[in-house]
Order: C-alpha cells, then structure tokens, then sequence
C-alpha cells in the first residue's frame, strides 16, 4: 500500500471533522461558555434603549456600541430588523450618506 494511501486511512470520517460521531452524537464535549448569552428579547430591548437614550445613531456608532457589549453582527441586524417591523424606531441617510437609526416613539 502506498505511503498516501496509509495516511488517508490514518484519519477520521467527515462527521469526525465535523465533530460528530458516525452514532448522531458528538464526540468531544461542547466547550462551556463562561458568560451566558444574551436572550434575543434582551438584546432588542438593549439595542432600542442604546438608540431611544440617544435619540438617534449611526450604523457605525451602535455596531461599536454592540460590539462592545459582545453582540454579534448578526444579533445587530437581527434586533434592529425586528425594532423597524415594529415600528419602535425608524432608519433613514443623513445629509452624507451614512445610515441612521432614530426613535420613533
């Protein structure tokens, strides 16, 4: 058998890349977070005082803002989707272009 062929037998299936044993289940412990995560309620809630507490704020100013309370960028986009569908805040482009989010109520 050739040296290749040796090493591609040496290594696991594709689920074992994946993490996961060929039975469904996984086969090393999911690492533990040491902060709990933010339910997604909490973090709309959040993100809308950030913006009602300022009255308005740019794109760059909340995604540092969440940044720096360990929000993802998704999470961002997420809540504030769910705060225009709810009519809680409003976006709109300032004189230069850039994106701005304002209170509504």
């Amino acid at each position: 058998m050739s040296k290749r062929k040796r090493e591609e037998k040496k290594g696991g299936d594709l689920l074992a890349f994946l993490g996961e044993s060929p039975t469904g289940g996984e086969s090393r412990p999911a690492a533990a977070s040491s902060t709990p995560t933010a339910t997604k309620e909490h973090i709309v809630e959040e993100i809308y005082s950030f913006i009602s507490s300022r009255g308005s704020a740019s794109k760059d100013e909340l995604f540092k803002w969440g940044r720096s309370k360990g929000y993802t960028t998704a999470d961002i986009m997420r809540a504030v989707d769910e705060l225009s569908k709810e009519g809680r805040i409003k976006r709109r482009l300032d004189e230069e272009g850039r994106l701005i989010y304002t209170s509504s109520k």
